[in-house]
């Protein structure tokens, strides 16, 4: 399952659930929709919008994901790690902290 990690972005994780879904064959959008959904964090403001909203459509999800990235952007800065070096640029089982040591 994907799941959005502590701390990651909204605009990573979106990202993440789009390179692992166009992984599976044909996929229903119901099936999608609920995936991508269940995979937030549940504190996330974007998940609350969803469900506040009841949007049923992964199209109607990416549009406002794409405000709610700029919104993140925009309040907490540049906070993503860089290229090839943030928590989904890795093996499906490797994971890295977004804060790097």
């Amino acid at each position: 399952m994907v799941r959005m990690m502590s701390g990651e972005s909204l605009k990573n994780y979106v990202s993440y659930f789009q390179s692992q879904i166009a992984l599976v064959y044909n996929c229903n959008e119901d099936v999608a929709v609920a995936t991508f959904i269940s995979g937030l964090q549940f504190i996330h403001p974007f998940y609350k919008h969803l469900m506040k909203n009841d949007v049923i459509k992964m199209r109607d999800i990416l549009v406002r994901a794409q405000k709610d990235m700029q919104i993140e952007e925009t309040t907490r800065g540049d906070t993503n790690c860089p290229p090839n070096k943030g928590p989904r640029a890795r093996s499906l089982s490797n994971r890295c902290s977004i804060k790097e040591t």
